[in-house]
């Protein structure tokens, strides 16, 4: 009987399924946004809307999926992150610029808001049908860290940023999501309880990703490359006179607050942490390695990620994916996290490997070929950690209605 155990349950151990039948959620979300606009709103919908039979995990998968088809009108548009089309009437490979339908801006906004709104239904979909689990937690967040890549993504579309031009402001607006993310997933870890800031990603931050959407759906994507902001503070003495010879574009304001927000919550967050819990330092390893890896590739030869922008894309978020899922897995259920993830090493590397011997056309096959087989192995992991904890807690991923039955 042990055997046939150990054999059924590949990610939960024997004590972790103990514990996760004993989890209790704590979080705590101060946001003014969020209790007093967002919250009542979400409870609205649920009471009067959304049938009693409908499990949480369905609506946060809908809410999703409304950002994957978003994601999927940028790709069709701008394949390479940029909005490009080629010269036919020349022979070389130059490129012209064009602008994209707006519509697909506007739509991305709506489609945040969507998002955001059913991503505070599921939980109160849940206390009200009474089907509360730690899977809810760890699907909500599953689909919460997914989505942190389409948005950033969308964003650095949306304000004409060129790969090529802006590599380091991308960087940014890809990788300052994933560190918020993952610290604070990572404090969850070892302090039990969700604690999120004031001025958060999931409230304020959603709301102000899709203004940055209508404002290039009314004023165009080329209004972030402008000047006007700085223009107008600079009319201002004495503040003209110390900004005299600087010129920052729309885009770079919100960079820049996108950046140091990042390092002021990660940094008073991790030193919190460090302070009271002697080992928890290692946890944060992946991440940093992870972001690293694809700023040094980028400094070092950028045509490394720039020939294949997407897949690199996707690259990052698989294994952002599986670090954030494999620490939500060890918070539910009282397992050690391993730092020493395996996953990233093929990153690792092809990052020595580009820094001494530079890019050739081999490497790119090597990392399409690394994406794919990441993604098929997350998906898998994924599968079969729903379907334990499913088999531990004797219910259903998508559905609270049907009585599940333990397997022998």
């Amino acid at each position: 009987m042990a055997s046939s155990q150990s054999t059924r349950y590949y990610y939960i151990t024997k004590d972790g399924r103990e514990n996760l039948k004993n989890y209790c959620y704590r979080g705590d979300d101060p946001s003014i946004l969020y209790n007093y606009i967002l919250s009542p709103l979400a409870s609205f919908l649920v009471n009067k809307i959304v049938p009693e039979s409908i499990a949480p995990n369905t609506i946060t998968l809908i809410g999703l999926l409304w950002m994957v088809s978003a994601y999927l009108s940028y790709w069709w548009y701008a394949p390479s992150l940029e909005f490009i089309e080629k010269n036919d009437d020349d022979v070389s490979e130059s490129y012209k610029s064009f602008f994209p339908p707006r519509w697909i801006f506007l739509w991305n906004g709506i489609c945040l808001l969507v998002y955001q709104t059913l991503d505070n239904m599921d939980g109160k979909q849940a206390r009200r049908t009474k089907s509360s689990s730690p899977l809810g937690l760890l699907f909500d967040h599953g689909c919460d860290a997914v989505n942190s890549m389409f948005g950033s993504a969308n964003v650095i579309i949306e304000m004409s940023l060129s790969p090529r031009e802006n590599m380091f402001e991308i960087w940014v607006l890809i990788f300052a999501p994933y560190v918020i993310f993952y610290v604070t997933t990572w404090e969850h870890l070892f302090t039990g309880k969700l604690i999120l800031p004031m001025i958060s990603g999931p409230s304020e931050g959603l709301w102000g990703t899709a203004l940055v959407s209508f404002v290039s759906y009314w004023l165009g994507s080329q209004y972030w490359q402008q000047t006007d902001i700085f223009d107008y503070i600079s009319s201002f003495a004495p503040m003209g006179s110390l900004v005299e010879g600087t010129n920052f574009r729309n885009c770079d304001f919100v960079i820049y607050i996108v950046l140091l927000g990042t390092l002021q919550e990660s940094f008073f967050k991790t030193l919190a942490v460090m302070q009271k819990y002697a080992g928890s330092t290692a946890g944060l390893i992946p991440m940093l390695v992870l972001a690293l890896c694809y700023m040094i590739i980028g400094c070092v030869d950028p045509n490394t990620w720039l020939t294949i922008p997407r897949t690199s894309l996707h690259l990052s978020m698989v294994l952002f994916v599986e670090m954030t899922t494999e620490l939500m897995l060890a918070h539910i259920t009282a397992q050690p996290f391993i730092p020493w993830r395996w996953q990233i090493a093929p990153l690792v590397g092809i990052t020595f490997w580009v820094t001494i011997f530079g890019h050739d056309n081999g490497l790119q096959s090597v990392i399409v070929a690394y994406t794919w087989i990441m993604g098929a192995y997350l998906l898998l992991k994924c599968r079969f950690i729903i379907h334990e904890i499913c088999d531990v807690l004797e219910i259903w991923c998508f559905d609270i209605v049907t009585p599940h039955q333990k397997l022998k």
